[in-house]
């Protein structure tokens, strides 16, 4: 249903004029009534279900979305001002999980092969030498954690 608030002002008169004993005035306010309505992309079918639904208490889908929109507005005002709030009381690093080494990730991994497919088990098994040897690229790092948490590895908080 369209918001027929906008122009309810206007619409007020012309229902007021359609009471006219004039026929030019009836004919004209009518006239003019649609004019507007149009304007705003409603049609008279648009005001007779507002009149249908404006005794039982029934919001318009416009008035819904605002309630709905300032509930998700609120929401998120308040998710935001919990988690200030936690990160004040706590430390960072009891309130983010954190992933082991990845020698203790490639070292998990390699000893659950068995639940791993072919890449995966090839992957595996370079990470457990290559972590004992150099620092891995972001790719691997990032690779390896996947891997890691598909495999069931736990991470601490």
């Amino acid at each position: 249903m369209t918001d027929l608030v906008s122009i309810g002002a206007k619409l007020e008169k012309f229902m007021l004029l359609l009471a006219s004993n004039q026929d030019g005035e009836v004919v004209a306010a009518a006239r003019a009534m649609v004019r507007a309505l149009k304007g705003i992309g409603a049609d008279l079918h648009d005001v007779t279900a507002c009149i249908k639904h404006s005794g039982n208490g029934a919001l318009s889908e416009h008035e819904m979305q605002e309630i709905y929109n300032a509930g998700i507005k609120e929401g998120a005002r308040l998710a935001i001002q919990k988690m200030q709030a936690q990160m004040a009381r706590s430390s960072p690093q009891r309130l983010m999980p954190q992933f082991p080494s990845a020698a203790d990730m490639a070292l998990y991994c390699y000893q659950n092969l068995n639940r791993c497919n072919e890449w995966e088990t090839e992957f595996a098994s370079n990470m457990a030498v290559w972590t004992r040897r150099r620092p891995l690229t972001v790719k691997q790092q990032a690779r390896l954690e996947e891997l890691f948490i598909k495999l069931g590895g736990k991470l601490s908080t």
